[in-house]
């Protein structure tokens, strides 16, 4: 598959852009390009192959941006990519990579140290010498240290949208093949993890040996580490292994149940199968040499006396007792979601405009959506002031006027401050229909202060969301050090709700927290936090971890439509 190379090429070209210190637009038009070709289930070559104009067509492609696809398509690379190359060295990409450092700072430590790479990087901060740099010391020095460790252990998995896609795009090779009857994903990816090892491919078919050679032949396959009758593994040119094992019909239900996992729900599934004289493995139920069932997860299920449990469940963290008593909930799914609650435009530092986001909604199949561009002291480099978010109450209000069937919702998302005092004065939040705030600094502070800070913020009575509430970036930044309980305790005290933000690489909260906050009775938003109107299908990350938090349609606040929505907003009874 092409684009996770040309989704590579484009993140490398705005990081060397952001690194010799070019253009911000230019910058985050390659970002977000590279973000949306990532996400992409289709392959890019194919919809060049079919109509080269048709590129255009996807979200945050222009005339630009489609000709250097093409280029990509046609030649392994483009002429730009190899000219910034040569314009720094290549290990300083890798640095960007690495939790807390961005351009400024990869460029100091090479212009005082000459520091190219990681390595680099850690010997100079091991021999004390980071800490004489401008502006550091060391304590930066042995954050440094940390996050060089941390980057080590995440290179090892990959995001679950990485997963989906790299999977995605390999089923839908081998269902060219015409031997093959049916073929799944199955594994930590069909539970929806957020992270995942590598792949595990299931196939029906009965000519395992054309199934195999169309396997290998996988033009992705950079490496074959094992070939047998019905298994085989490869090594794909990510650095993905995926594994495939090819089975009769009669046994595909065992082994999907059996592949998927979890290790720990399967030994609970197969200890009851024992006391019912039973046995279970991947090849299907048997009661002495005769196989019982096997062919559909819904007979392993049966044959120990359990209905279905879906897939994302399947932890063994209660779904057994759950289902054995007729307790199963019934899952939020995509349909139940209205509107997207965390949405940001060219207002703030998103790419689209008001118009746009509205148009990439309905197409999305949405109802509302809230506009909360970034209020922000730090950070943000063109986040709203007071007199612009009045500006774009406005806005929003001339816009609702015209729309018929839908509603922009009045927003913003604010910085939490240090001492948990929100960027904003209550004056100008009274006017919006819906607030989040989140934090965007200062993300090392002790647990008791930052848990403080966020129990202060809960204070507002403004507040509706706490936006990403733990600040974590999946394999790049870990979680901020709070009291989790505690915050989700005083937000139902408050009518706060709680952000799932369905952002790949957030996915914060996690599942654990999800099902914390459903216990204490905390809804939750489930939200995008876009920045392109092409990113709403992002959503679907979000439903999938609020799936594996037991969360339901009646748990989570943007499933409401938007008359009760506003209501629940206000607080009101």
């Amino acid at each position: 598959m092409d684009n996770p190379k040309i989704a590579q090429i484009f993140q490398e070209i705005g990081d060397i852009l952001e690194i010799l210190d070019k253009d911000r637009f230019r910058i985050s038009s390659y970002h977000q390009a590279a973000q949306t070709i990532a996400s992409l289930s289709h392959d890019l070559r194919d919809v060049w192959h079919e109509d080269p104009k048709a590129l255009q067509k996807i979200p945050g492609i222009g005339k630009s941006l489609a000709e250097k696809i093409e280029e990509i398509l046609k030649t392994g690379d483009c002429k730009d990519h190899q000219q910034l190359l040569k314009k720094i060295d290549p290990g300083m990409l890798t640095l960007l990579t690495i939790r807390g450092l961005g351009p400024k700072k990869v460029k100091l430590f090479y212009k005082e140290l000459k520091i190219k790479n990681t390595h680099d990087l850690e010997k100079a901060a091991k021999s004390g010498k980071i800490r004489e740099l401008p502006r550091m010391g060391e304590k930066s020095e042995k954050e440094i240290l940390k996050a060089i460790k941390e980057s080590r252990k995440y290179q090892k998995r990959m995001l679950l949208s990485t997963a989906l896609r790299e999977a995605t795009a390999l089923i839908n090779h081998l269902k060219e093949c015409p031997a093959v009857k049916r073929v799944e994903y199955a594994g930590s990816l069909r539970r929806k993890k957020e992270t995942i090892g590598d792949l595990d491919i299931l196939a029906i078919g009965t000519k395992a040996e054309e199934i195999t050679r169309y396997f290998i032949a996988y033009p992705e396959v950079s490496k074959v580490l094992v070939q047998g009758k019905t298994k085989t593994s490869v090594l794909l040119k990510s650095g993905v292994q995926s594994d495939l094992r090819i089975l009769p019909q009669k046994s595909f239900g065992a082994a999907y149940h059996y592949f998927t996992g979890s290790k720990e729900h399967n030994i609970v599934i197969r200890e009851r199968a024992k006391k019912k004289k039973l046995k279970i493995n991947e090849y299907g139920v048997f009661r002495g040499k005769k196989m019982v069932a096997g062919k559909t997860e819904e007979e392993i299920f049966k044959s120990v006396g359990l209905p279905f449990i879906p897939p994302e469940m399947r932890e063994n963290s209660g779904e057994i007792e759950a289902a054995e008593k007729g307790k199963l909930p019934r899952l939020v799914e995509q349909k139940d979601i209205k509107g997207d609650l965390h949405v940001h435009t060219n207002w703030s530092d998103g790419d689209s405009s008001l118009k746009e986001m509205v148009v990439g909604a309905k197409n999305a199949g949405l109802s509302y959506i809230a506009i909360t561009d970034h209020a922000s002291p730090i950070g943000i480099v063109h986040g709203l002031d007071e007199k612009r978010l009045r500006k774009q109450i406005k806005e929003i209000d001339r816009l609702n006027q015209k729309l018929k069937g839908f509603r922009v919702l009045k927003g913003a998302e604010v910085d939490i401050l240090p001492s948990g005092k929100l960027h904003l004065s209550d004056h100008v939040l009274a006017q919006l229909d819906i607030v989040i705030a989140s934090i965007h600094t200062r993300f090392r502070l002790p647990k008791k202060e930052q848990t403080d800070r966020i129990l202060q913020a809960l204070q507002n009575p403004h507040l509706n969301i706490l936006g990403h509430p733990t600040g974590r970036l999946i394999n790049k930044r870990e979680p901020i050090a709070i009291d989790m309980e505690a915050v989700i305790s005083e937000a139902k005290k408050k009518g706060v709700s709680l952000e799932l933000n369905a952002s790949p690489e957030r996915l914060d909260l996690n599942d654990i927290h999800c099902k914390l906050a459903k216990e204490k009775g905390v809804k939750i938003s489930i939200s995008t936090d876009t920045h392109h109107h092409g990113q709403y299908a992002l959503l679907k990350f979000g439903i999938a971890t609020a799936r594996r938090g037991w969360l339901t349609k009646k748990d989570v606040l943007n499933t409401l439509p938007v008359e009760k929505l506003l209501k629940a907003l206000r607080k009101t009874p």
